[in-house]
């Protein structure tokens, strides 16, 4: 609907307060001399229309007392009938317009958001992955927590979002169900968990990398993978340890 049901009834008010003028003002010219010149149908329109717009020629004008006392009353009515119209209508079209402009936001978002890297958390991993995605122009989104953080990242050309990163309504905001991939790598494992379970609800088949920077926590997140469909957990320092013992055994072989 172009209107609301206030702004009709707000311009039905206004007519009324029309017909009132235009009629109240025809019987007074009809029935002796209320008015300074005969008060046929379109004197009576015109009379009207020109006192409610304020704009007040004179040509025509009241003579009598009830006649005076009739235009004051067409004209507290009529303002206020007209303030009341004007503010509702322009609330609609400030509310339409509003309408439009977030559908249009939305759509670029959905947009921008669709086969993106989203990146939770504030690690090294992520910030090094980060980087290279910036380098390769690729999608992502970086959100952190931290407002410190946030804006050295910021500073430093990345994408980043300043978020609580352990609200659901937070978190929904980035879209996590339009990824193609969700790397979380966050410091405090505790809150690695319950943002799983939130990304678990929300986003059930999206690819997910948990990175971890110790063996308990690795055992902790171990207990959630049940919980969501794709995920990996991954332990950086652990790997670096075993890759580095791979070689040193190697070399000893080759000896």
């Amino acid at each position: 609907m172009l209107l609301s049901n206030r702004s009709i009834a707000a311009l039905g008010l206004l007519l009324a307060v029309v017909i009132f003028g235009v009629l109240g003002s025809y019987i007074l010219g009809q029935f002796g001399h209320n008015f300074n010149q005969k008060m046929d149908l379109v004197n009576s329109i015109y009379f009207t229309i020109i006192t409610l717009s304020t704009v007040g020629y004179g040509d025509i004008v009241p003579i009598t007392p009830i006649a005076k006392l009739f235009v004051v009353i067409l004209i507290v009515f009529g303002m206020g009938a007209f303030l009341t119209a004007l503010t509702s209508i322009s609330g609609d079209i400030a509310s339409r317009r509003i309408l439009d402009f977030s559908t249009k936001l939305t759509s670029i978002e959905e947009e921008f958001t669709k086969e993106q890297i989203l990146l939770i958390g504030s690690g090294y991993v992520n910030t090094a992955i980060a980087n290279e995605l910036k380098n390769n122009k690729t999608k992502y989104i970086f959100a952190v927590s931290d407002s410190v953080i946030a804006d050295k990242l910021q500073r430093d050309g990345f994408k980043v979002v300043q978020m609580d990163l352990l609200s659901e309504e937070e978190i929904k905001k980035l879209h996590p169900d339009r990824a193609k991939l969700i790397v979380i790598d966050m410091n405090n494992p505790v809150d690695a968990v319950y943002v799983i379970l939130i990304l678990g609800d929300i986003a059930k088949d999206a690819k997910m990398v948990v990175i971890v920077n110790s063996d308990d926590a690795e055992r902790r997140l171990s207990s959630v993978k049940k919980m969501v469909k794709d995920i990996s957990i991954i332990n950086p320092q652990k790997e670096i340890a075993l890759e580095l013992l791979s070689n040193i055994n190697l070399n000893k072989r080759n000896e």
